[in-house]
């Protein structure tokens, strides 16, 4: 551009033509402020401005309707300044300084430098203000300009921290301010700020989830998905008519990829949790994004429908915490049975498979190789088809635990049911109610006693703390009797996470991908080739045998 400025040293002539271009510039927050900011009206003030300047020659009119002055990224400005270093422009005018632009160093540079050079006439009615006018020197020109260029400049920084306010509370509040919906919802014709569920959409994403717990790799999913020709996202937001551009410019061939898939599986806002504000540009001037740490994300549970369950989708957030499964997930179209689940009882790594191929056959085990790679442990293996049958062994057994107290708890309850007397918990919360009630009528009955002088203050004091401290260790154990229960966790079986998980597995004949991810956290090998199996819903399972514990020490306790 230098050989372009060097070209012109000289002022222009007083009588030379002037081929106009009239630039127009609203944003959404000026477009707020009414109808004399608005395109339209800009329009009109410039024309008018022509017709009592015959000296003008209107070359074209460039409009920017959305975009911020902070930035001199904008479509028809762009092509303005093509035009102008083409030579078919030689003056500018606007209808204020601000409508150009509102970034101090911006706009000085091109006003005071570029169209210097390039001889360019510059006019902002409002402000005054004509580079070519006699009515002022070029010092008062620049003060003023200046002056002006810096109070535009605040301006929009201080509309920026407000509108960043206001979207902030509408996010905590839930409210989606997004200009698209993300993939599988879009927004509510009736309320732009709720999401509905978009069916077509939301079904590729079901469809997602369930092929990744069914043991697909990501991988293998985009294949799938490409094969079967579903648009990608972007793709299919152009579809729908919108007017979508992805921010990183990639996937306009419609294909999909593996960040856009892990990105889905990855996504909370398909359990219903409203997740917001994971981007922010880096200032008002520079409008690049930058993520945000995750613990500064603005999240509003339970706004909108569901896609994807809650358990369906913490299965799969269990899986992406294991790197081994996650980096064999993006490299293969399947993965194994137990891919990420088998590690070392004794470095806690994961192990790797190994697949040996002898005459009589082949068979494939895993194996620590941590002592390979770094010497720290020692050589660790299990043959897979034995570790099947030991796991669906352990499984079953599980079950078989399930049933049995599936079937105690239910007992219980129906004992309770039909014969409330027969409620043990309800017989001893109102025995120890009763035996609170005499502790607190001895009590009362040691003032007289001590008044009377049977017997000393000191007693008096030593005794009533005695069943002050008696009647708060009753008071302990009825509220642990009501709240075991008063507990549907406890008490109900089909409540209990334990059972319920279980339990829908009675018929199991042979392990898949989606039964060991539900039922299984790890597998820990040990060296004399035993395994230990960390079962999920530890906690429900302790709580069930607790409460059948407590029922059988009361029942004794009824029988003595």
């Amino acid at each position: 551009m230098a050989n372009k400025y060097n070209e012109f040293l000289e002022q222009p002539s007083r009588d030379q033509s002037w081929r106009v271009a009239l630039y127009i510039r609203l944003s959404k927050e000026d477009n707020e402020k009414g109808e004399s900011y608005s395109v339209t009206s800009q329009r009109e003030i410039l024309l008018e401005y022509l017709k009592t300047h015959p000296e003008f020659e209107l070359f074209d009119i460039y409009v920017d309707d959305g975009w911020s002055g902070t930035n001199f990224d904008r479509p028809d400005f762009k092509r303005m300044m093509d035009d102008v270093y083409e030579g078919k422009v030689n003056c500018i005018i606007v209808k204020d300084l601000s409508r150009f632009g509102r970034n101090y160093a911006e706009t000085a540079n091109f006003t005071e430098n570029i169209f210097v050079r390039l001889k360019i006439r510059f006019i902002a009615l409002n402000n005054a203000i004509d580079s070519f006018s006699d009515d002022m020197n070029s010092a008062t020109k620049c003060i003023t300009m200046g002056v002006q260029n810096v109070i535009n400049e605040s301006v929009a920084a201080t509309t920026s921290v407000n509108i960043r306010g206001t979207l902030n509370v509408s996010r905590k509040q839930g409210k989606f301010i997004g200009s698209f919906a993300c993939y599988g919802y879009k927004k509510d014709p009736a309320d732009k700020h709720k999401l509905i569920i978009d069916e077509e959409a939301a079904d590729v994403v079901r469809m997602i989830y369930k092929l990744f717990l069914e043991g697909k790799g990501i991988l293998g999913i985009v294949k799938q998905l490409n094969a079967l020709g579903i648009p990608n996202p972007a793709a299919y937001k152009k579809q729908q008519g919108l007017n979508y551009n992805h921010t990183s410019g990639v996937n306009n061939d419609g294909l999909w990829c593996d960040q856009t898939v892990r990105r889905i599986l990855k996504n909370e806002m398909y359990i219903g949790n409203m997740v917001q504000g994971k981007n922010t540009t880096i200032s008002y001037k520079i409008k690049q994004c930058r993520p945000v740490p995750k613990s500064d994300w603005i999240i509003v549970e339970n706004t909108h429908e569901p896609i994807i369950d809650k358990d369906t989708f913490y299965k799969v957030q269990s899986l992406f915490k294991m790197d081994s499964f996650v980096r064999k997930s993006l490299l293969t179209d399947n993965v194994d049975l137990f891919s990420g689940l088998v590690k070392c009882a004794d470095c806690g790594r994961a192990m790797s498979k190994k697949t040996n191929t002898f005459d009589y056959g082949t068979y494939s085990y895993y194996r620590c190789v941590t002592n390979n790679k770094k010497g720290m442990c020692f050589t660790h293996s299990i043959r897979i088809d034995k570790l099947e049958q030991a796991v669906l062994y352990t499984i079953k057994a599980m079950i078989k635990t399930a049933l049995e107290l599936e079937a105690f708890l239910m007992e219980v309850e129906e004992r309770a049911k039909n014969n409330p007397e027969t409620d043990i918990i309800q017989r001893t919360i109102d025995k120890k109610t009763e035996e609170i009630e005499r502790y607190k009528k001895m009590s009362l009955s040691l003032y007289p006693d001590w008044k009377s002088g049977a017997i000393t203050k000191e007693e008096y004091s030593q005794l009533k703390e005695n069943i002050a401290e008696k009647i708060r260790e009753l008071d302990g154990m009825v509220a642990e009797l009501k709240k075991q229960r008063g507990n549907p966790e406890n008490k109900n079986p089909k409540q209990n996470e334990f059972i319920n998980h279980f339990l829908q597995y009675a018929t199991i004949d042979k392990l898949t991908r989606p039964i060991v991810v539900e039922l299984i956290d790890s597998i820990l090998v040990h060296g004399n080739g035993n395994i230990t199996i960390n079962f999920k819903f530890k906690d429900a399972y302790e709580e069930a045998i607790e409460y059948i514990d407590e029922v059988k020490r009361l029942m004794l306790a009824e029988i003595a």
